[in-house]
């Protein structure tokens, strides 16, 4: 960011007249002072709103007050052509709030300045670094991105904090150590992040994937043995027939109407034996929110929605029946996707922290520089000698057409 830096003697630029702040700029504009307004001294609506007018058609030039006073609902920005920060807030949206009466639309103005005034070995520069890490974490989460992942300035407002810190402190090699720490900061995120995942890589190659495979692997052999016990029963026994409460049923209407009835009895949350289809035993399992399962257990178990008509109800059972073979299928795919997310686990484990190099660089540097800095001495130093204000001006906004010959 560009600056335009003036230092002006304290006695020449702020005086207390009467109990009101009122700013002097004898340099830039000879402005009578009645056309200097406080808004402190509208106390009522109305006088507010007779301001407000008067600001908006110029007969009022100069406006001074505090950022409750001169913030929301504050619509004098016709003519506005520049504003003052003669301090610094605790909040970043203060600043953005002090700025919105002039930074809007409705400005007749293509370009409007915005100043900050910071005074050298004062509070200034904690003050302004305060609200640049505020800035920095509001814009990290207003954007949405991870902070494990990026911890950048992402905003040209956490920026303008930076340097205007830096200008508070009078030190050029402050921004040199405010960036690298930004960087230090950046940087070891991302290796705490590396370093997460790193174990977590460790622990799915060592135990997640391994365990999950071992699982499926079981599974799938059960499977299979269902498979094999489902192929000898359909040689033995190819009618059908169900067994409902000791009773063999043949045909599916009288078998379908006797599994209803017995299945009603069942209490929710629990899974009740009701039959026996073919050597395989079918429950029935109900929830609290009244929907209800078929479960077809042999070495493995399997399911499917519960029809309310006793045909559909015995060809759902039928269809899991038959249909065991599509688990082994199922089951196969994920061993596949478990065999290849460990290798995947195994190759992310071995790459190693990209920015290694760098992170010892930008450490080496930031002890460097805090040992050329010697914060501390800097600071007795500095209470020695007079107190002076610097004025730091903003790049101009532009609105519509830029002017020709920048401010």
């Amino acid at each position: 960011m560009q600056e335009n830096i003036c230092r002006i003697p304290v006695s020449a630029t702020f005086s207390i007249i009467n109990g009101k702040a009122v700013m002097v700029a004898a340099e830039y504009a000879d402005i009578p002072a009645e056309e200097i307004a406080f808004i402190h001294d509208s106390k009522t609506d109305a006088q507010r709103d007779v301001l407000f007018r008067e600001m908006r058609s110029g007969i009022k030039k100069v406006l001074i007050g505090s950022t409750d006073k001169c913030g929301t609902g504050v619509n004098v920005q016709t003519y506005l052509v520049a504003m003052h920060h003669c301090d610094c807030p605790w909040k970043p949206s203060s600043i953005e709030q002090r700025e919105g009466r002039g930074l809007r639309q409705g400005n007749e103005n293509d370009e409007v300045a915005v100043y900050r005034y910071v005074t050298k070995g004062t509070f200034d520069a904690y003050s302004w670094a305060l609200v640049e890490n505020k800035q920095r974490f509001i814009s990290q989460v207003m954007t949405g991105k991870s902070i494990s992942r990026t911890c950048e300035d992402i905003d040209e407002a956490v920026l303008s904090y930076a340097e205007i810190k830096a200008v508070a402190t009078g030190n050029p090699m402050i921004k040199e150590k405010m960036q690298t720490d930004n960087d230090v900061q950046r940087l070891k995120m991302l290796k705490a992040a590396y370093d997460s995942q790193h174990y977590a890589m460790q622990d799915g190659f060592m135990v997640k994937f391994p365990k999950l495979i071992a699982e499926a692997e079981e599974k799938l052999k059960r499977v299979h043995e269902d498979v094999r016990e489902r192929d000898k029963c359909l040689m033995a026994e190819t009618d059908f027939s169900i067994k409902v409460g000791g009773i063999t049923f043949t045909e599916r209407v009288d078998g379908g109407t006797a599994f209803l009835s017995a299945a009603s009895k069942c209490k929710a949350g629990t899974k009740t034996e009701v039959a026996k289809y073919k050597g395989f035993l079918v429950l029935v399992e109900k929830n609290f929110m009244g929907e209800d399962c078929l479960v077809m257990r042999g070495r493995m178990e399997y399911r499917a929605d519960m029809s309310t008509s006793p045909v559909g109800c015995m060809t759902k059972i039928e269809n899991l029946f038959n249909g065991m073979q599509a688990a082994v299928g199922f089951l196969e795919e994920k061993l596949e996707k478990y065999r290849l997310d460990m290798e995947q686990a195994k190759l992310e484990y071995e790459k190693p922290f990209q920015y290694e190099a760098e992170l010892k660089a930008k450490l080496a540097r930031q002890f460097e520089l805090n040992n050329l800095l010697d914060l501390e001495n800097q600071a007795s130093k500095e209470e020695e000698q007079e107190p002076e204000v610097s004025r730091a001006a903003e790049p101009s906004h532009g609105y519509g057409k830029e002017r020709e010959g920048n401010r």
